[in-house]
């Protein structure tokens, strides 16, 4: 498998679904998904959820790990009895594999938690035995991840030893106030444990810090996100030669609570900021907020992609337009993934091989 420069967390729900599967195809070569996996919705079984992405992203390689972010209500089904069995650790590793045998598209990350090393050696033999790369991912979210086993830095050892390259790493920070925090750690552990990996090896830094809240937000906003910046200082600080630019395609991790309505919004993604529509007090429409990205600096319009046009349309008052934030949320991951994939030099709209047709509207 090979890790493209741009690895992106990627949970199994449908706004990140519908802009995923709408990107060109010349567009998905370019990045690297890693998929949170949890129940489609409320069906079952938990393979549906498998099914409904490789829907979206067909007959290419990804990492998939469990999503730990996910709860359970109390209307049970055998996709969430799996889930649990693959979440709670230690997880249950014959269920975890008779799963991703179907999928021969799907990576595995390690599962980690409450396991001991013998554990990872038998994952890494699985993997390898179904023609698999695997993925050592270190979540370090505050509070949510399970961090950096004891025993990871003898795993590294055993395979810098046997010269393997069939892998790649992941530090997840999941959603942080500022990327740039965490460069420092990043750097630490690139140069300590991980200072034996071979060159060929992708390390990919990853977090989010797309807004929790936007009532603040007024008129048209932009808000500067530093993920470009942490690779950089990382780049900067360690001797490593491919270390990877890693996000969450402008979503959160999942999260539980009761949220209200949020207010009508226009989020269009930059290079290194998102900008924002929306007015604070009374309401706007979506095709006010559009027209206002419409005319701000940043706004490009000839990205060629379903996205930036479905925004375009918005503004015009075309009929096939957004009249839903999760329309909105699928546009905004649409461009984000895009801008990201080619970040540095987009390509014209006549080199893209599109995915999507007006049918689709």
């Amino acid at each position: 498998m090979d890790v493209q420069e741009y690895l992106v967390t990627l949970g199994i729900r449908p706004a990140e679904l519908s802009g995923l599967k709408e990107l060109p195809g010349t567009t998905k070569d370019r990045l690297t998904p890693l998929v949170l996996l949890a129940p489609w919705l409320s069906t079952s079984p938990l393979s549906r959820a498998l099914d409904k992405f490789e829907e979206s992203y067909p007959s290419r390689p990804y990492f998939i790990d469990v999503d730990t972010y996910y709860r359970m209500n109390d209307k049970p089904n055998d996709a969430k009895d799996l889930w649990a069995r693959l979440a709670e650790g230690p997880a249950d590793l014959d269920a975890w594999w008779e799963l991703l045998s179907k999928y021969p598209n799907a990576n595995p990350c390690l599962l980690t938690a409450e396991r001991p090393i013998e554990s990872a050696r038998e994952q890494i033999a699985w993997a390898r035995e179904h023609n698999r790369t695997f993925c050592l991912r270190m979540n370090l979210a505050e509070g949510i991840g399970s961090g950096i086993p004891q025993w990871m830095p003898a795993l590294v050892e055993e395979l810098a030893a046997e010269g393997a390259n069939d892998y790649a790493v992941v530090f997840e920070f999941g959603w942080v106030q500022e990327p740039l925090i965490v460069a420092a750690l990043a750097i630490g552990y690139t140069n300590g444990f991980l200072g034996a990996v071979p060159a060929e090896i992708p390390i990919a830094i990853s977090c989010t810090s797309f807004p929790k809240s936007f009532t603040e937000f007024d008129g048209t906003d932009a808000i500067r996100f530093t993920n470009r910046d942490l690779i950089a200082q990382v780049q900067r600080g360690t001797n490593h030669p491919r270390i990877i630019y890693g996000d969450w395609g402008t979503t959160k991790p999942r999260s539980y609570g009761h949220a209200s309505q949020p207010k009508n919004r226009i989020d269009y993604p930059a290079d290194t900021s998102w900008i924002i529509a929306r007015n604070k007090d009374e309401e706007v429409s979506f095709q006010v907020a559009a027209q206002r990205i419409v005319e701000s600096d940043e706004w490009s319009g000839s990205l060629g992609i379903w996205g930036e046009q479905l925004i375009g349309g918005t503004a015009a008052g075309q009929a096939f337009a957004i009249d839903t934030m999760p329309k909105m949320y699928s546009a905004r991951i649409n461009i984000h993934l895009h801008r990201q994939a080619f970040y540095g030099f987009l390509p014209p709209p006549e080199a893209l091989d599109e995915e999507w047709s007006d049918d689709d509207f």
